[in-house]
C-alpha cells in the first residue's frame, strides 16, 4: 500500500515534469537547491514590494501634482490643453494598468513562495516561471509609462515655445 502511494507520487511528478518538459536532472538540482531559491525569492518579494511603492508614488505624484494641475491652468487660461489631456488621460489608465499587474505579479510570487520546493519542485518551477512572466509584464508597464512622461514633455516643450513666440510676437 505504501509503495504504491510513493509509486504513484512518483509517477505525478513525472507526468507533471513531462508537462513542463524538464528533465529528472533539473528537478532534482530544483529540490536541491530550494532553499537558496526561496532566499533569493523572498529578497526580491522585499525589494519588489518597495520599489513598487516607490515608482507608485512617483507615478501618482506625476499624475495629481503635475500633469493634472497643470492641464487645469492650461484650460483656465483658454490655451488648447487637448493633446496635455490626452496623454494625461492615457498616462493614467497606464498608471491603472501599472498597479493591476504588480498585485497581479505580486500574487503569483506569493503563491511561488508557499510551494514546498523540495516537494513539489515542478509546481516551484511552474510558479516561478508565471511570476517572471508577470514581472516583465510589470516591466513593460514602467516602459510604457515613462514614455507617457516624455511624450508629455514633448508637448510642453512645444507649447513653451510657441508660448514664448507669442509673447515676443506681442512686444514687436
Amino acid at each position: 500500500m505504501i509503495a504504491t502511494v510513493v509509486l504513484g507520487g512518483m509517477s505525478l511528478i513525472n507526468v507533471s515534469a513531462q508537462s513542463t518538459g524538464m528533465t529528472d536532472q533539473q528537478i532534482e538540482l530544483i529540490r536541491t537547491n530550494c532553499l537558496s531559491a526561496k532566499t533569493t525569492l523572498n529578497q526580491l518579494h522585499v525589494s519588489d514590494a518597495l520599489l513598487r511603492v516607490n515608482r507608485g508614488q512617483l507615478y501618482e505624484s506625476i499624475s495629481t501634482k503635475l500633469m493634472n494641475k497643470f492641464n487645469n491652468r492650461i484650460m483656465n487660461n483658454n490655451f488648447d490643453s487637448t493633446d496635455f489631456i490626452s496623454i494625461s488621460k492615457d498616462y493614467g489608465s497606464m498608471l491603472d494598468t501599472f498597479r493591476l499587474d504588480y498585485i497581479t505579479y505580486e500574487e503569483q510570487l506569493s503563491v511561488a513562495l508557499d510551494i514546498d520546493c523540495s516537494k513539489q519542485p515542478v509546481a516551484f518551477y511552474d510558479a516561478v516561471s508565471s511570476a517572471r512572466v508577470k514581472r516583465v509584464q510589470v516591466h513593460t508597464d514602467v516602459v510604457n509609462l515613462n514614455q507617457y512622461i516624455a511624450q508629455y514633455q514633448l508637448i510642453l516643450d512645444q507649447f513653451e515655445k510657441d508660448y514664448l513666440t507669442s509673447i515676443e510676437g506681442i512686444k514687436n
